[in-house]
């Protein structure tokens, strides 16, 4: 059964503080609302996922603006474009991506298809540096001055993040050729030697595969293998969506539509098959030479993820970092340090010619 969300305005709920009418913030972490004036948490009722529901992908395609759209408030970034929807508890928001400040004039409305289900923020922004630390003093060559410059900067920004999933049922008729190594000597005398051939069989058959929740991220600005790197979602902890989660976080537009991610997802799923099918066919070597696939119930939904990004001046260039705010795990640009690349070369060639020496030697 479908889950159809009902169309209201969203993304710019404001929750007021009860006690002083301050904007409340989602408290990562937490199913709390809080107060940064009075200290107030105000508790959030969570609707726990009994079964995740998705859409069907051909009736949305077709017609998702009349069925699963809604006026969401854009802001939209003077600077590098990126695309936010916007809340009024992130009034002195910044653009995550270049650090320019945005401003709420610029706000629009536009109709988006709304996510089903978010994952919240769990790692608080000040717990961020040492996430941060760490992953820095795994960097090779990196300038020693880079932690310092990294951890000064206070432009950290929490971006809850879109990402289509998808679930099909492929069937793919395949046919081919199983390769069988065998060994035989070739030659004679001192030219004599065993050597590796191959024998090809014919073969063809069926494999049959489920995909559930094949992931592809919709954002603009933030690249698809940034996202795979940070990618151990606990998505078994998702909630159906709730405005007061967003609240004091930027919710990034999605920019790719639904149909190009789908096109994305089949991509994913062709690469599966295809090991399927090798598998299948078994042997020492594969080749496939035809195959057809025929895909069936096809369904998808919109999610969103909560990444931290933040960007930092090094020498006058723009480096960037996301963290993954379910798990800490950590990706970003970096900047070399050429100074320690030069002393690794030259210490290694002065150890390769103690080396030689010490050989010579002997």
């Amino acid at each position: 059964m479908e889950k159809e969300i009902e169309e209201k305005r969203s993304g710019s709920e404001t929750y007021q503080c009860m006690n002083c009418g301050a904007a409340l913030k989602y408290k990562p972490g937490t199913n709390f609302l809080h107060c940064d004036y009075c200290g107030t948490d105000t508790p959030i009722q969570v609707k726990k996922v009994e079964e995740v529901q998705e859409l069907d992908f051909e009736k949305y395609a077709q017609n998702f603006e009349k069925l699963n759209t809604k006026a969401t408030k854009i802001i939209s970034c003077r600077k590098c474009g990126a695309e936010s929807t916007f809340n009024e508890s992130v009034k002195s928001a910044i653009c995550p991506y270049c650090t320019t400040p945005l401003i709420e004039s610029d706000a629009r409305e536009e109709r988006l298809i709304q996510p089903s289900y978010l994952l919240p923020f769990k790692i608080e922004g000040r717990d961020t540096p040492k996430y941060l630390k760490t992953w820095i003093k795994r960097l090779w060559f990196a300038p020693n001055k880079l932690k310092k410059q990294a951890l000064l900067t206070n432009q950290l920004q929490g971006v809850y993040i879109p990402c289509w999933t998808y679930d099909a049922q492929t069937e793919t008729d395949y046919s081919g050729q199983k390769g069988i190594n065998y060994t035989t000597t070739i030659g004679s005398g001192k030219n004599r030697r065993t050597v590796t051939r191959t024998r090809w069989y014919y073969c063809d058959g069926h494999v049959s595969l489920f995909f559930d929740d094949v992931m592809v991220p919709a954002s603009g600005m933030i690249a698809s293998d940034v996202m795979y790197k940070i990618n151990n979602w606990d998505t078994m902890n998702m909630v159906e969506t709730d405005n007061r989660f967003l609240s004091g976080f930027l919710t990034e537009k999605y920019v790719m539509n639904m149909n190009d991610g789908y096109k994305k997802a089949k991509q994913i799923m062709n690469q599966e098959i295809d090991y399927a099918i090798r598998k299948d066919i078994g042997g020492d070597h594969q080749r496939i030479t035809a195959q057809k696939t025929e895909v069936s119930e096809i369904k998808f939904k919109l999610i969103l993820l909560p990444v931290y990004m933040s960007a930092y001046l090094y020498k006058n260039k723009l480096y960037h970092f996301f963290l993954n705010a379910r798990t800490g795990r950590i990706t970003g640009d970096r900047p070399y340090s050429t100074a320690k690349i030069a002393f690794a070369i030259i210490a290694g060639i002065a150890a390769l010619a103690l080396f030689i020496w010490l050989l010579n030697a002997q």
